[in-house]
């Protein structure tokens, strides 16, 4: 089975080694894209047959793969689908090209989803056009270039060395005072820059910067990747006019390399003013990055009624929110059960949580079930087939409040969770729980569930 290494600083190298060779059209599958965005990516790889392959726990929730770099592509995604079985988490891709989705489609059909977001879309340029500027449709950069030069006849563009780092960091600070608004993403983008600064001497990066009077004015820092320069960093002092297109067509000058072909502006994250700069480049295309899951999904239209010898699940209703939003927010009702709603909730209200589950639904990731009192209808707790997996597994967890505790209750809805998912789903049951929960373990037990394994955190179940 793979072994996954925590990505760190000393394995920039390492990693390098890989992306340089990239055949993918996507920056997050370069060296510094990784290393920037790590806090988010929460990276570790592992080598197989002299093929990279990252797994990533996106945001400390989501649990996806980059598409390997390597000899033996097909080998390795065989190995992830069997890594992600024998550690029973979904199996899911992040930053797939639109050309990688006929084989994904082929071999996985119907269990397939992909979707896009048009916000994170790297723009992908010809490098000699980008080069030359030749043609009308690139005069207002030429126009902004000859009018820096004209403004400023003894700036220079020089290489950027380790010896220079002190410049850069006092630019920075001039350009973070220019830049005091901006929200999340510009200001993690920023120390993202700070720390990529702090660690050239680890990877093979390349750097440039425009000086005016000897002041540094402006800088960028790249990579290439395959057969692209992808640009890291760009970034100039307001007041110098004309610096930014100056600075770009410079930095090209100095990195055109034999068999790069392309660059990579990487994405825009929403940004209107980066959108319109990025665009008038005339990109040759925009290349969308898929996240990709693979699962069988539910084949249902309305949450079913499964009706036993105590207990009903049933739909979330309205009249259940309160109840619902009590359940959920309960500190020592959910000390065990595994899911903190404060990822995935800004504000908690009742309505959060019941939207919240309804959305679930729809898109096919989780059933939530009420469950009710036989007798009284009054609501006891919640149960939930959620983690659909590509080999046909589904998770189960039920939860009551503490007054029904040790009464029968959960172990029955378990009962009739089981045989709906076998019966109804066509679906393989399987649960798990905290190895100190011991009250949850014989509660499993007890409705057919047997152990399957241990690690540091949880006890695994089957049927």
């Amino acid at each position: 089975m793979l072994k996954f290494t925590k990505f760190e600083e000393k394995h920039l190298r390492k990693i390098q080694s890989y992306t340089k060779n990239s055949p993918y059209n996507v920056c997050d599958l370069s060296a510094g894209v990784l290393y920037m965005w790590n806090d988010v990516y929460n990276l570790s790889f592992s080598e197989f047959d002299e093929t990279l392959i990252l797994k990533c726990h996106f945001k400390n929730k989501i649990t996806a793969f980059f598409l390997p770099i390597g000899k033996n592509f097909e080998g390795a995604i065989k190995e992830i689908e069997r890594y992600a079985v024998e550690n029973s988490i979904p199996l899911k891709f992040m930053c797939v090209e639109e050309d990688f989705l006929p084989f994904f489609n082929n071999r996985y059909g119907e269990n397939l989803t992909a979707e896009y977001d048009r916000d994170f879309s790297d723009y992908l340029y010809d490098y000699e056009k980008l080069l030359t500027l030749v043609g009308k449709k690139f005069s207002g950069q030429r126009n902004h270039i000859n009018a820096f030069n004209k403004t400023y006849p003894n700036a220079k563009f020089k290489k950027l060395t380790k010896k220079d780092l002190p410049k850069v960091k006092e630019f920075l600070k001039e350009y973070k005072k220019e830049h005091t608004g901006g929200g999340r993403i510009e200001r993690n983008e920023f120390l993202n820059t700070l720390k990529l600064v702090d660690n050239l001497r680890l990877a093979n990066y390349e750097g440039g910067y425009m000086q005016v009077d000897g002041k540094m004015v402006s800088f960028s820092i790249g990579e290439y990747a395959g057969n692209s320069l992808i640009i890291h960093i760009e970034k100039a002092l307001k007041n110098y006019r004309g610096v930014y297109p100056t600075t770009f067509n410079s930095f090209l000058k100095l990195c055109k390399k034999d068999g790069i072909t392309k660059i990579n502006r990487e994405d825009d994250s929403g940004d209107l003013g980066l959108r319109t700069s990025k665009t008038q480049y005339q990109p040759e295309r925009l290349v969308h990055k898929y996240f990709i899951e693979i699962k069988k999904p539910m084949k249902i239209k309305t949450p079913p009624k499964i009706v036993g010898n105590r207990v009903v699940l049933s739909k979330i209703t309205e009249e259940d929110k309160d109840f619902y939003f009590k359940l959920y927010t309960a500190k020592s009702l959910n000390k065990y059960w595994g899911y903190d709603y404060n990822k995935d909730i800004e504000t908690p209200t009742p309505n959060a949580f019941y939207e919240m589950q309804k959305r679930d639904f729809k898109n096919k990731d989780n059933l939530c079930l009420i469950i009710r009192d036989k007798k009284t209808g009054l609501p006891l707790g919640e149960g939930v087939l959620h983690n659909f997996t590509y080999d046909g597994k589904v998770e189960i967890g039920v939860r009551l409040i503490r007054k029904y505790h040790g009464l029968g209750f959960a172990t029955e809805s378990v009962k009739l969770l089981i045989d709906y998912a076998k019966t109804e789903l066509n679906l393989n049951p399987v649960s798990k729980c905290y190895i100190k929960n011991e009250k949850s373990f014989k509660m499993l037990t007890r409705a057919g569930f047997k152990e399957e394994k241990r690690d540091k955190k949880f006890i695994y179940f089957n049927i």
